[in-house]
């Protein structure tokens, strides 16, 4: 048998998660759908710097989407 003690029950790194509703527990909810959504559109293992690049070529081909569509319309 083992000695009394030798394994802790719990790891020392555990953490209690914070309160159902509360800023922190929000917080992190939004952070890992966030990630979710990032890992779907396979941008998970992207860098900050090319998330944003991309975000930013979107939006530039949104505004021209835009404006082309209304320049049709006025034909």
């Amino acid at each position: 048998m083992g000695s009394k003690g030798k394994k802790p029950r719990k790891p020392s790194h555990s953490q209690h998660l914070p309160k159902v509703g509360s800023a922190g527990e929000n917080a992190r909810l939004q952070h890992e759908e966030r990630s979710a959504v990032a890992d779907v559109m396979g941008l998970g293992g992207a860098s900050s710097a090319t998330k944003t690049a991309i975000v930013i070529i979107g939006g530039i081909i949104f505004v021209f989407a835009i404006l082309a569509f209304i320049l049709v319309l006025s034909r």
